[in-house]
């Protein structure tokens, strides 16, 4: 079976109304499905402690994953994700050390996923039983480009949450990033006062 092979390309930010976010959005066509849209953060209020991200398109199922946010990313932390009425089930092994052990695991519409880290912060890859989607960023935050393979037998699901997990802060599906983000995170945990 040949790759699919995909692009989205950074269309721009859409300001947010009076105490909402901006939201950007990246778009592009997939062989065979047609136009996708990749949009993070969703419009939201900017006193919500979370953030969400939207895909859909022809031939991809509406998805939303929702997490914390962490500059305008939704974290992995806390995170929930739905795809065409089915709730995912999301878990990671967070003292792990390599990308593998560190992989998000995820359970949804009958199929089990790993989301890993490849190499680098902007390289990663969603893999099932039978389908594998290798995905590279351009940047790290608000990439110009986001392009993806798809190896296997990958169908609209697969293609829509690799696409969607992109809009994620990752930096923790890898020892060395977990271990840079730790004192961000511990510090925003304390309760200081304002001197």
């Amino acid at each position: 079976m040949n790759p699919i092979r995909f692009e989205l390309a950074y269309v721009g930010p859409t300001h947010g109304r009076l105490r909402k976010r901006a939201t950007h959005t990246w778009a592009g066509t997939i062989p065979g499905s047609g136009p996708v849209e990749l949009m993070s953060p969703a419009e939201e209020d900017l006193n919500e402690e979370t953030v969400s991200a939207w895909v859909s398109g022809h031939g991809i199922p509406p998805m939303c994953f929702l997490g914390i946010d962490f500059r305008n990313q939704p974290r992995l932390a806390g995170m929930t994700l739905t795809a065409d009425g089915w709730a995912g089930k999301l878990k990671r092994r967070h003292l792990a050390v390599t990308a593998r052990g560190r992989a998000l695991r995820i359970d949804i519409a009958g199929r089990s996923y790993r989301y890993q880290v490849l190499g680098s912060k902007r390289r990663h890859e969603l893999r099932r039983e039978g389908a594998a989607l290798t995905m590279s960023r351009s940047a790290w935050r608000h990439p110009q480009n986001i392009s993806g393979i798809g190896q296997g037998n990958c169908d609209g699901l697969d293609i829509g949450l690799a696409i969607l997990l992109e809009s994620a802060h990752t930096r923790n599906l890898s020892f060395g990033g977990a271990l840079y983000s730790w004192p961000g995170r511990f510090l925003s945990r304390l309760d200081l006062p304002d001197f």
